[in-house]
């Protein structure tokens, strides 16, 4: 009898993330959308074909570091006028976190699958993830995630080249996510290599048209922006008032290689919370959108990963990087900018320990991909 209400009691839940998600919707729907216009301007300029339009957009506005497929799904939008159009990528983000969770959710094997682990983690994580979806609408960072954690489930189920594909997507929507590229070394290694071709071609086919028409392209990645008092890299000892030229490639570089451990270690969980964690560790600025990507690579790794009930490297991430700089905002707790980036900076060492603190025997990344493919199976119950 328990067995036939658990679709009943799942639906129930699900209902319960959904409102949750609303109420926090709602919530940020004063001033939501803050960065659309950003969208608005690139769509417009990618099909434009006046001087410093079309594939002379990056050299022409650096500024925009977003990646052109992002500016492709605005575009539908921007057929709108200016306000309807703004309206309606905020409402359509404004419904992805749920679904972000359920993807998510969709990796964790069957036996872990408990129904108070997906209450807490929803309850933790779509409030935060209102953040980027509906107060600052950052499409470009909401794809590259959806495309990665893509990437994770078409890697576990052996579908290599599309793998490589999406990584190469979410890449292409937002650049710094090309430090998922690690996720392409999972087992079986045999079918390594084509997921890395397909990657490499999904990045020069969204890229090298704007390259080759413009070489000024490259200059896109030296645009700088200002340092916060409160960044990570201030921490690590660099007080320069902007981005310092190795910051871009040193970001991408340290994603790349503790993700390359992590999939070595049969660590693949980490390899999406590795990449963000590296992201907000170098990175000059200190949005409060980039902890919801930061929590995306969390859930995976405390649902996945772990069997614990509470997320507890989610939890530390969002007490660190997202409710410490909210109650130093509002002057709840005296905080200053120096000690805001060391938690930030304390964050990623307690991620880099989690991710690698306890070794793996070599069968057990196999038994844990062999739980996924089951729970996907057509015989497998959805919860």
């Amino acid at each position: 009898m328990s067995g036939r209400l658990a679709p009943l009691r799942n639906a129930r839940l699900w209902a319960v993330l959904w409102c949750w998600n609303v109420i926090w919707a709602v919530e940020h729907y004063r001033g939501a959308g803050g960065s659309w216009h950003y969208f608005a301007l690139g769509g417009r300029l990618l099909f434009g074909d006046d001087q410093g339009e079309g594939l002379h957009l990056y050299a022409a506005h650096p500024e925009l570091q977003i990646g052109p497929i992002s500016f492709l799904v605005a575009r539908p939008l921007h057929l709108l006028d200016p306000w309807h159009g703004r309206a309606a990528g905020v409402i359509l983000m404004s419904l992805t976190g749920p679904l972000v969770l359920a993807v998510i959710w969709r990796l964790v094997p069957e036996p872990a699958r408990r129904p108070e682990r997906l209450l807490i983690a929803g309850l933790i994580f779509l409030p935060i993830w209102a953040e980027l979806a509906t107060h600052t609408g950052h499409l470009d960072d909401i794809l590259a995630l959806f495309f990665g954690l893509a990437a994770i489930h078409a890697r576990l189920h052996r579908h290599p080249v599309l793998a490589g594909l999406l990584v190469a997507a979410a890449a292409d929507s937002k650049p710094w996510a090309l430090a998922f590229a690690p996720l392409l070394l999972i087992r079986p290694a045999r079918s390594t290599w084509a997921a890395l071709a397909a990657c490499a071609a999904g990045l020069a086919a969204a890229w090298l048209p704007f390259l080759l028409l413009d070489p000024h392209t490259l200059q896109a990645a030296h645009f700088t922006i200002k340092n916060a008092t409160s960044s990570g890299l201030r921490v690590l000892g660099y007080s320069g008032p902007n981005t310092p030229a190795w910051d871009r490639p040193a970001q991408l570089a340290l994603g790349c290689l503790l993700g390359a451990l992590a999939v070595y270690r049969r660590r693949w969980e980490a390899v999406i919370l590795l990449a963000t964690a590296s992201r907000i560790l170098l990175d000059p600025e200190v949005y409060g959108y980039y902890t919801s990507g930061v929590l995306v690579g969390t859930l995976i790794f405390d649902l996945v990963a772990t069997q614990r009930r509470w997320p507890l490297v989610t939890l530390t991430a969002a007490l660190t990087l997202y409710l410490s700089q909210f109650v130093a905002t509002v002057h709840l707790l005296p905080l200053t900018p120096a000690e805001l980036g060391q938690l930030r900076v304390a964050f990623v060492l307690v991620a880099v320990a989690a991710a690698f603190a306890a070794s793996r025997a070599r069968s057990s990344g196999r038994h844990r991909i062999s739980q996924l493919r089951s729970a996907r199976s057509p015989s497998a119950p959805n919860s």
